[in-house]
């Protein structure tokens, strides 16, 4: 698991008071002499990434370092991509305990299309601060597993004082929840869905609703956009307004249309087939999340090219529905040739993704394979390859630099880059461990 080696941090935060402007302001950095991990065309050896304005300009072995640039000298260690999380609630949940810092989710409609993360997302959440000095500068944040359908998620990084700064795509995906989270939610009120098939047929009822909505849509704005003389319509009557828009029909439309992906989280492998189903008769762009039982049809899942996010890793079989869950559930799917992304589902322990990965991969998942899971891929699978996800040129500078081996306990982050901006590491936990440190006296 990558840490954050406490005396860096103290350096860190110390260093930063005195020279504010330098931190916030540098647009030329050059990290230099590292083993630089690319995810998309091999390792450099001694490598240099140079980041202007925010973004990587160069990446190479013999990169001209400008006379101005901020120099991070990286020799000795590893310089990566920032991880990313491809399914969590950061900054939507600071506490399970307060409810009042809960805002992940409304209970009071298990069809839920139209909640968007990004309007409950606190930019000041501790927990932000936290899993960024885990070395995790980006995440998919996504409403809660209660309901039916979940709402909209978004993709995040992990620096800014702002909703907009930290937002990078929104929505980045509609979000379904099989299984057991909403039979139990509303089973409990006498309320559907109770089952498994009344799920089914509440999804499949509530896209052939979408698809109805827009079929008024359209055959309104066909008859009156611009209506030709002579025509029949010539003497009626335009109506005073077009039919209401709908915000949850128009979220469903969104994924229907394939603007967006559908992430169905299913775990039993009924579950998983129904949502291979859903997704064949509508043709949605379709997501496995969680997927606790998908080893048992990664060969179908690699023919269909279903990319499957997994997690979490260390999931007990404490349910039904997660009997099948195995420690290589990633590796065997990524051995059948299915596109494997990893999160951590959780929403004030993300910063455990790097512990999930090094069990991914102690369990037969390669190092090129549980790096690019936790980089490129969730880049792809939410649209924002050409942003993120590998040291390239032209993408965001969202990059950590590492004093040993990615993943290994003994691993910690030295150096984290978002938006080309050197991160304070400084966090709570950190600032306590500081406190009781001087308060006892201790080395």
């Amino acid at each position: 698991m990558i840490r954050l080696r406490l005396p860096t941090v103290v350096l860190m935060a110390a260093a930063l008071p005195a020279a504010p402007a330098l931190v916030s302001a540098q647009s030329v950095i050059a990290i230099t002499g590292g083993r630089v991990i690319t995810v998309t065309h091999g390792v450099i050896e001694n490598g240099t990434v140079l980041v202007e304005d925010g973004k990587i300009a160069e990446v190479g072995s013999k990169v001209r370092v400008p006379a101005a640039a901020k120099v991070i000298d990286a020799r000795g260690k590893v310089v990566m991509p920032g991880m990313f999380d491809a399914g969590d609630q950061l900054g939507l949940v600071e506490s399970n305990g307060i409810p009042v810092t809960v805002d992940s989710t409304e209970y009071s409609d298990p069809l839920h299309p139209e909640l968007r993360a990004i309007d409950a997302l606190n930019p000041q959440s501790e927990n932000i601060r936290v899993t960024r000095a885990a070395g995790i500068t980006n995440a998919v944040s996504t409403p809660a597993a209660g309901n039916l359908i979940a709402g909209q998620s978004a993709v995040i990084q992990l620096d800014g004082a702002t909703v907009d700064a930290l937002v990078v795509r929104s929505p980045a995906a509609l979000q379904i929840n099989l299984g057991e989270p909403s039979k139990s939610v509303y089973g409990s009120k006498g309320k559907a869905p109770e089952t498994r098939m009344g799920q089914m047929a509440m999804l499949r009822q509530e896209f052939l609703a979408a698809q109805h909505y827009q079929a008024e849509q359209e055959a309104y704005a066909h008859k009156w956009a611009a209506p030709k003389s002579g025509s029949e319509d010539a003497g009626e009557a335009k109506p005073s307004a077009p039919p209401a828009k709908d915000l949850k029909m128009e979220s469903l439309l969104a994924a229907l249309g394939g603007q967006i992906p559908v992430v169905v989280r299913a775990d039993r492998v009924s579950d998983i087939e129904m949502a291979l189903r859903l997704g064949g008769e509508f043709h949605l762009r379709l997501i496995l999340s969680g997927a606790a039982g998908a080893w048992r049809l990664a060969d179908e899942l690699a023919a269909r090219r279903i990319p499957v996010i997994v997690g979490p890793i260390l999931e007990e079989p404490e349910r039904m529905e997660s009997l099948d869950v195995r420690l290589d559930n990633a590796a065997r799917l990524y051995q059948a040739g299915v596109r494997v992304a990893i999160q951590t589902a959780a929403d004030n322990e993300v910063r455990d993704l790097p512990f999930e990965v090094e069990y991914a991969m102690s369990y037969g998942l390669p190092t090129e394979a549980a790096i690019e899971a936790v980089t490129l891929n969730p880049a792809r699978f939410f649209g924002v390859e050409k942003r993120l996800g590998s040291l390239d040129v032209g993408k965001d500078a969202n990059l950590i630099v590492l004093d040993g081996e990615p993943f290994r306990v003994k691993t910690h982050v030295v150096t984290e880059l978002i938006g080309g901006k050197v991160i304070d590491l400084a966090n709570h936990q950190t600032e306590l461990y500081e406190f009781y440190r001087k308060q006892y006296g201790l080395p």
